[in-house]
């Protein structure tokens, strides 16, 4: 573990996140592999991200209830009717009786709730290439919220407020574990190598997953966020690649034999459809298909994050009165990627994919590129009522805008 010292308050990217640690350092000597405790010396650090103040605001305004909203003590839940109304408003005269009795508040998805955040999330998401997503935590003096425990992902703790002291153990047999894979609770007697390291506001930890660790507050309340990095993993690549295959080779697209779950499993494949699966399974990692997964990886990581509220509602006003001087670009912050194969033409990018046969993929790539404004006249390959079609289409599923 190392300790350093830095003032950044501007959080931007990953890179102003992990400071003084750079991308390279931190991939190579602590990505899955250790424990890492940036000490900053600077309460103010996360400031410009979420401070206790602005909690009640997320509470009123936002409304985080259900699954997005626990109130917990030592592990158990309180009933959320004690502080959800019929109404879907929250009761925060009892989320502050809960707080003063000992309970930790935690907003799941607090990038859902929270500008700052969700914009720290996209930036970071984008930096790594692995998805990412926020929880919050208020823990009052002299309580804990969990026992011992590991996560299937990985953490990077935030302190925002406060201080808080964590027990770190020890790793299990299972070492880096699969993402959402089983995550037992520990007695302390189970673990061994316990080591104490207390958090102060500004300060970062970084744990792998699979690590076990508990966290408490002494005399100090702790506000803090954990990020954690849902990654891709080996395993995801190589279930892609045989997605990628299997548009290529039937044997892949066919039903396993009637009844297969009741007879003996030695006579599952002949001889001969072992070795026409061995032949294609060798194909996993040959250049072609590690592009083709890469692709199909690539446009479920774009769809899956949702573009920035930007007022698209107005944009939508106009896509009845455009005609072909009218004039587009993309909307703020949407990166989009253009993939062709038998299936077709896709375009994807932030919350969707636009799909359309082969013929017009250089005319989506030229979208794809454009990084200012363009007129509708402008889409080329097209005759001119195509490129109002496509044009309205693509406003219409939310990667361009109609500009006044």
């Amino acid at each position: 573990m190392e300790t350093h010292n830095e003032i950044q308050t501007e959080l931007k990217n990953f890179s102003d996140l992990i400071q003084p640690i750079n991308i390279e350092d931190f991939a190579a000597n602590y990505w899955e592999k250790q424990v890492l405790h940036i000490q900053r010396n600077n309460p103010d650090f996360f400031f410009s991200l979420f401070s206790i103040e602005d909690l009640d605001k997320v509470l009123e305004y936002n409304r985080p209830h259900g699954s997005s909203l626990k109130v917990v003590k030592s592990n158990q839940p309180m009933n959320s009717t004690v502080y959800e109304n019929q109404d879907g408003s929250l009761n925060l005269n009892q989320l502050y009786t809960a707080y003063a009795d000992g309970y930790s508040i935690l907003i799941n998805g607090i990038q859902r709730f929270w500008e700052p955040i969700k914009m720290l999330m996209e930036s970071l998401r984008n930096d790594i290439s692995h998805n990412a997503s926020a929880n919050l935590y208020l823990t009052p003096e002299n309580e804990k919220a969990f026992s011992p425990h590991y996560d299937s992902h990985d953490v990077f703790a935030l302190q925002i407020s406060g201080e808080k002291h964590w027990i770190l153990y020890d790793e299990t047999h299972l070492k880096t574990p699969l993402l959402n894979s089983y995550q037992p609770t520990f007695q302390r007697e189970q673990l061994t190598g316990a080591r104490e390291i207390t958090m102060r506001a500004g300060d970062i930890l970084y744990m792998p997953r699979g690590v076990p660790h508990e966290a408490y507050t002494t005399d100090k309340s702790s506000m803090h966020i954990t990020v954690g990095i849902q990654s891709v993993q080996w395993i995801d690549f190589i279930t892609k690649s045989l997605l990628n295959l299997s548009q290529k080779h039937i044997e892949l697209r066919k039903a396993l034999p009637i009844g297969f779950l009741n007879s003996d499993n030695e006579n599952l494949l002949s001889t001969d459809e072992e070795l026409d699966f061995i032949n294609i399974l060798q194909q996993v990692f040959q250049k072609e298909n590690i592009a083709g997964s890469l692709n199909i990886l690539g446009e479920e990581f774009r769809t899956k994050e949702q573009p920035k509220p930007d007022g698209h509602f107005s944009s939508l006003d106009r896509l009845n009165h455009i005609h072909l001087e009218s004039q587009l670009s993309k909307r703020e912050g949407l990166t989009s990627k253009v993939t062709n194969s038998a299936s077709g033409a896709r375009i994807s990018f932030q919350g969707n994919t636009i799909k359309g046969p082969s013929q017009i993929v250089n005319t989506l790539v030229f979208i794809s590129q454009q990084e200012g404004i363009f007129s509708i006249k402008d889409i080329p390959f097209l005759n001119n009522e195509n490129k109002l079609k496509l044009a309205k289409r693509l406003v219409r599923g939310g990667l361009l805008k109609v500009l006044n």
